[in-house]
Order: C-alpha cells, then structure tokens, then sequence
C-alpha cells in the first residue's frame, strides 16, 4: 500500500484535537517506564506545607496530610508540595491532584500523567537485495522490491519511510499508524538510489527514532563498447582507449593483445600507452568488457587494426614567378591517424614549416595542403617533404617544386595563330596551282552545278569537228547538221550542229537530268 504526506494530516489533527481537550481540564505530564518523574502541586497557594496527593478522586490518597509517604515507596514528597514518582510503571497513567489539608472541600485533578515507551526495536528490510561486504544493498533497474518496517511503542507510534536523494531534500514514501509498515514498489526506478530511513515517532512524548539503509540501484551499459588507437604525439608511443559508459558501478575492462590481459581495470574508460614499434600492420587488439549485478553478467568487447600510413602526392610541381602555388599530401591505412608536417630541404630539414605570411597550411584528418605565397626561383625551389607519423612507424614523401620565369602568353598565341593561317593560305595554293578545275568545281559562285551541254555555231568548228573526230564523235555523242541550200519558201528547215559531252562515269545522277538537246526549230521563210 502506497500512502503520501497527505496520510498523515489525519493523525494530525485528531492528535491536536485530543490535545486541546486535555489542556483545557488537565495538564498532561509524560513519564518513560522506568524513569522518575515530578508532579508539581499547582492547585494550592505558595507557602502552603501541608499538602494531601490523590488519584483520580480525592478519596483515593496517595500521600495524606500527616504523612511524607504511602505504602508504596515509589511516591515521595518533594519540596512539601511535589510529588515523585520513581521507576515509572505503565500502570501509573492517570489522573492526578494535590489538595490543601487545610481546607475539607473536595478537588478535583489537575495533572495528567501519561506513560509513554519507545519507539525501540525498530526494524528496517528491503527486499530482495544483494548485500555488499560493508553492508550496503543493492538491487537492479526494474526490480520489484518490498519494504518492511516495524517498531514498539506505548502508545502506538507513527511510522514513515522517507527518501534522501543526494542534493535533495527528504521524501515522504509512506506512513501509517501503527507498529508496522509494509509497501511494495515494482519497476524501480534508477533514480531511487540513495539513503532510505525508518522513522518511528512516539504520538505521546514524541521521541523519534530511525533505522537507516543504503541502497545502490545497478544497471548495465545500454550503448556498445568502443575502443580506438591514437597517437600521443611522442614518437613511438600509441595509446589505446577503451570506453564504456552508461552503467553502475563502472564495469572491468582489460586490453587484450594474442589473447592475454596485459592491463585491466575498474573504470568506464580504460587508457593503456603502449611502444608502438612492438606491434606490426595488421595488429588487432582486442578490449573486453563485464558488467556483473548479481548472478547477471553482460559482457561486450571491440576490436582495433593497427595500421601504417601510407602516402600519396604529386611528385613534380611547378610555379610561375610571383605567383602562389598549392602541394597536397594524402594519408591512407594508419592507424592511429597519422600527424601530416611539412619540411624543407635546406640545411636544416628537420625544421617544420609553420603558418605564415609565406607558407598557407590547411588539413585535416587525411590530407594537408601547403600553398607557397610569391613563389621565387632562389628561395622556393627545391624538393618539400611531407611526413606522417602515428605512433607506429614514419613515413616521408619528397615533392619537388620547380620554379619558372612567366612568358609572353598572348605573344606566342598570335604568332600560333599567324602560323596556322599561313600553313592554309600556301596548302590552298599550291592546291589550286596544281589543278584549276578543282577551283572551278569547288567555287561556290557559279551559276550551275554542272555545264556539259555547249553549242557550236561556227561553221568552220563545226567541219573540223566532223573531219576530225568523225569516229570520235559517234562514240561521244556529237551530233553534226548543215543547211547547204538557202531555206525554201515553203519553209524548210536548217538544222544546226551539237556537241554533246557525256559527262564522267562519277557524275552526280541528278547532273545528268540537266543535259538535254536542242530541237529542231523552224525558221520562218521570211526571216531567211
């Protein structure tokens, strides 16, 4: 059963209620069992001697007006007024009252004592916990757990658990009035460790008293284990990081190398520095993890592959004067990841080159980039060394920068371009000196694409044609007429010669559609 602060409001004011009904007809006094207690004798005037101490009615005296003392020699007189009560008896609770032996009226109490006892034998579980050798319990994330509380009182006491987180102020789990207290809290929490406390207070006298335990909550690491390798910037030197974080208590790691424990340690993270020359490309080393809570035990582990670097560049760079030139330099395969220096073969080589004015130096991880400001032939030129170091083995790469004199750019291309246009100008010459028809059937100004049709009106042509090519002219396709006689009246015709050529056998087809012949046309008689 789960009860909060508002449990108690109750109590409380029923506890305040009974209170004032008291104090309005008695003062209450209280007395531990076995202890002495004191009666003031408030109900007669000062100075008065003879005093008479009675319980619940004035009839039942316990010390009369002519003697100190009863029967019982626990009740004694003090100061002629007072009366004491020694070892304290649950049985002597009650209501008592003093009276002036003086007077014969009847009075009535004036004092209530109460007789209290404990709290004691308080008794404080929570359950099931494992125990720790100093005592200390512990339990795991999600557990379910009961608390148990008990303790003696007279009257009845008042039980609360309470909670003291660290840097926090108590908090109220439960309470109840009675001699015991018992609740239950499943799935608990991991935030719930701390200090827990059983307080039992005593409703009459209000003595409190607690039974105090300490309660660690475990869990396991909820994210993977990680290991890496890095360089600690001392050469030869590698330095192995295992982490594991995100569980209580911390849990054992060890660094494992050929299957043996060479360091382990109680701890989240785990740091070895180790000679890197002892270990070669291709060494794995292998971190293991344990996280135990109780009988559970969960363990994880993680790998690293030690590597060499390898480096890649351009071997040959070259500058302008004046102008800024950049070198790059690639790292591959290290690990641990290799620290890029740039150096200068000059005299002194082992002298890294720094950021400046001169020399511009951006990297990252894998690659460094150096760019030379105003490069000059005296003080720039010569071989730059990149080199990667991590822990493992060094490696150097040379470059070398050659510096040259800036030339006339736009001079050379006019005199390129003045060249290519002489070396065409004389191809197309000598092209058109050797052969003009290629010039002829090549120009695109003419009106035709072929002329193989030509007439001859000549007469003289035309009989040297006819004596001359006589044979020839059958086979090519020329064609000869004459008009020996003057046309008649009646219109005859005069037909006059053609020449057709037939063109080459590798003629466009198309040409050969433009070649026609002349018909025969007839001349008037009048115009002859």
């Amino acid at each position: 059963m789960w009860m909060g602060p508002r449990a108690l409001v109750p109590l409380l004011v029923a506890s305040a209620m009974v209170w004032s009904a008291c104090e309005a007809s008695l003062t209450p006094i209280i007395g531990e069992i076995g202890g002495q207690i004191l009666l003031p004798c408030t109900a007669v005037k000062d100075g008065v001697k003879n005093v008479a101490w009675f319980l619940e009615s004035s009839t039942q005296e316990l010390l009369n007006c002519d003697k100190n003392s009863s029967s019982d020699f626990r009740f004694l007189r003090d100061n002629v007024s007072s009366l004491v009560i020694t070892n304290v008896s649950l049985e002597d609770g009650g209501n008592y009252g003093c009276r002036d032996c003086s007077q014969t009226a009847e009075s009535k109490p004036q004092i209530q004592l109460i007789v209290t006892s404990g709290p004691h034998n308080v008794t404080f579980k929570i359950s099931p916990t494992n125990i720790l050798p100093n005592g200390t319990l512990y339990t795991s994330v999600g557990s379910s757990l009961n608390f148990s509380c008990t303790a003696d009182s007279i009257p009845q006491p008042e039980i609360g658990v309470f909670f003291y987180a660290p840097d926090n102020s108590p908090e109220l789990f439960n309470s109840a009035n009675g001699s015991s207290l018992e609740f239950s809290m499943l799935h608990f929490p991991r935030n719930y460790q701390g200090i827990y406390n059983c307080s039992a207070e005593n409703q009459a006298s209000r003595k409190r008293i607690f039974s105090t335990l300490q309660l660690l909550v475990y869990y396991a690491p909820t994210l993977p284990i990680q290991c890496s390798a890095n360089y600690t910037g001392i050469s030869d030197e590698v330095a192995l990081l295992c982490s594991w974080p995100g569980g209580y208590p911390a849990p054992i790691l060890e660094w494992e190398k050929d299957g043996k424990t060479h360091f382990n340690d109680t701890s989240d993270m785990l740091m070895a520095s180790l000679n890197g020359s002892q270990f070669s490309t291709g060494q794995i080393l292998t971190c293991r993890g344990k996280h135990q809570i109780a009988n559970n035990v969960k363990e994880d582990h993680c790998e690293v592959q030690l590597g060499l670097p390898l480096l890649q560049s351009q071997p040959l760079r070259s500058c302008v004067t004046g102008e800024s030139v950049t070198l790059s330099c690639s790292v591959s395969g290290a690990n641990p990841l290799a620290t890029i220096t740039w150096l200068r073969n000059l005299s002194t080589p082992e002298v890294e080159l720094q950021p400046g004015k001169k020399y511009k130096i951006i990297q990252d991880s894998t690659v460094s980039y150096l760019t030379i400001v105003n490069c000059s032939h005296e003080s720039d030129e010569g071989y730059y060394i990149c080199k990667a170091v991590n822990g493992l083995a060094t490696r150097d790469l040379y470059v070398w920068l050659s510096v040259n004199k800036p030339s006339n750019i736009v001079g050379l291309v006019s005199a390129l371009l003045i060249l290519f246009l002489l070396v065409v100008g004389l191809i197309i010459g000598i092209i058109i000196y050797c052969d003009p028809w290629v010039y002829w059937k090549a120009n695109p100004f003419r009106s035709g694409q072929s002329e193989v049709l030509v007439l001859v009106e000549s007469e003289e042509e035309d009989e040297t044609e006819q004596v001359g090519n006589s044979t020839e002219n059958a086979e090519n396709g020329h064609y000869t007429d004459s008009c020996a006689n003057p046309p008649a009246a009646n219109g005859n015709i005069c037909k006059h010669q053609v020449l057709f050529h037939y063109p080459p056998a590798d003629i466009n087809s198309d040409l050969d559609n433009e070649v026609s012949q002349d018909k025969e046309s007839e001349i008037p008689e009048e115009e002859l």
